[in-house]
C-alpha cells in the first residue's frame, strides 16, 4: 500500500477506517516494526490526552463562557465526496484535530477559572534572617485551607496537619500549579517556616485528589522527625486554624 502519513495512522488507532484499508494496515504492521512502533506512541499519546482532558471536559462550562466559545455565524460546511477511503480517513482526521482543538481550548478556559485567583509571577516563599518562608498564595493556603475540606480547583493542596514535637504547628502541601512542588511548613511568630520543598515527581494525571497526602521521600523524614503524637483530625485542624495556628 501507499506511505501511511499520520492522519491515516491516528484514523487507524481511533478506529476511523473502513475495513479494507484497516487490513492493509493490519498486514503491513506485521512486517514493519517501525510502522509498528509509530502506532504504539500514536496509541500512547491518545490515552494520554484522554487521561489529561476527559475529567475536565466533564465538567459543566458556564453559559457565559460557552458563549465566548461560540462563533457568531455558524455555517456547516458542504460534504466533500472523497475518491477514495484515504481521503475519507484524511477528512475524518482534520475534524479529530479540530474537535481536540476545540476540547483544549475549554480545557484552558477550565483551568484559567479554576486558578483565577493563581497571579502570574505569584512569589511562593521570601527570606528573613536566613530562613525561608511561604509567601503570597502559599502563604494564604496554610493560613486558610482546611485539608478536610478539599478544593480540588485550588493551586495549593493541603495534607497533614500535626503539632512538631517543638510545639509548631507543621503543614505538608501541593503546589499544583506547574513546575509542581510539595513541602513542609511550620508556623512560628514570623509566618509558615518552609522546611522542605522540592519537585513533585511521581504524580500522573488524575492523581491529584490524593496529591496533598502522597509524601515525597524527603517530606515523609522531615515530618517523621517534627511528628509529635498523631496528625490532626479535622476538629483539630479546624481549631488550630481559630487560634491562629498557636
Amino acid at each position: 500500500m501507499n506511505p501511511i502519513d499520520d492522519d491515516i495512522l491516528q484514523a487507524y488507532v481511533d478506529g476511523e477506517l473502513d475495513a479494507a484499508t484497516a487490513a492493509e494496515i493490519n498486514t503491513a504492521l506485521a512486517h514493519d516494526t517501525a510502522l509498528a512502533e509509530r502506532v504504539q506512541r500514536a496509541r500512547d499519546l491518545r490515552t494520554q490526552l484522554r487521561s489529561m482532558f476527559d475529567p475536565v471536559l466533564e465538567e459543566p462550562v458556564p453559559e457565559h463562557l460557552s458563549a465566548l466559545l461560540r462563533p457568531a455565524t455558524s455555517k456547516t460546511p458542504e460534504p466533500v465526496a472523497g475518491k477514495d477511503a484515504l481521503g475519507s480517513a484524511r477528512r475524518h482526521a482534520a475534524r479529530r484535530r479540530w474537535m481536540m482543538g476545540a476540547a483544549l481550548a475549554a480545557s484552558i478556559v477550565l483551568a484559567a477559572l479554576s486558578l483565577w485567583w493563581w497571579r502570574p509571577g505569584d512569589v511562593l516563599t521570601r527570606t528573613q534572617n536566613g530562613q525561608t518562608y511561604a509567601a503570597g498564595t502559599l502563604a494564604h493556603t496554610l493560613d486558610q485551607a482546611l485539608a478536610s475540606e478539599p478544593d480540588a480547583h485550588a493551586p495549593v493542596a493541603i495534607g497533614l496537619s500535626f503539632r512538631g514535637a517543638d510545639g509548631h504547628v507543621c503543614r505538608t502541601f501541593v503546589v499544583r500549579a506547574p513546575p509542581s512542588r510539595a513541602g513542609l511548613a511550620c508556623h512560628d511568630d514570623s509566618g509558615w517556616a518552609v522546611a522542605v520543598l522540592g519537585p513533585v515527581t511521581s504524580l500522573e494525571s488524575g492523581e491529584w485528589r490524593q496529591a496533598a497526602t502522597a509524601l515525597t521521600p524527603e517530606i515523609q523524614a522531615a515530618v517523621d522527625a517534627r511528628l509529635s503524637g498523631s496528625v490532626f483530625d479535622a476538629t483539630q485542624e479546624r481549631a488550630a486554624r481559630d487560634t491562629g495556628w498557636r
